[in-house]
């Protein structure tokens, strides 16, 4: 694994937490963190990229939950998948937030999402 994907994956992780501890000074500069990091892994070449794709299986939810909202645009059917799974566990902030995504999505709502194949 490349060290941008441990770097996504670290965090996204913390990001995760802060999401949970109510921690929003701290999420919003991990959040800026996240968007470079997922700018460069699209830009990367195409072991990084699948290396990505694979995020979608993680075992942290906040994980597969920046992967899909970055991935609906290219692998719909999979991110669509991974979101509606983390929706159904009904168990913390992640499943609604898996199911806000989801429900966006399908009125059209996320238009800046791009298909990483296209670019």
């Amino acid at each position: 694994m490349t060290d941008l994907i441990q770097e996504y994956i670290r965090l996204a992780c913390e990001h995760g937490e802060c999401i949970l501890n109510g921690d929003s000074r701290k999420g919003n500069k991990i959040h800026k963190g996240l968007m470079k990091s997922i700018d460069q892994i699209k830009k990367g070449n195409s072991e990084t990229r699948e290396a990505f794709y694979q995020l979608l299986n993680h075992n942290n939810d906040s994980v597969k939950i920046w992967t899909s909202v970055a991935l609906l645009g290219t692998l719909e059917r999979e991110a669509v998948l991974t979101l509606e799974t983390i929706a159904q566990n009904k168990k913390d902030i992640f499943s609604l937030t898996a199911s806000t995504t989801l429900d966006c999505w399908n009125k059209g709502m996320l238009t800046n999402v791009l298909d990483w194949r296209e670019s």
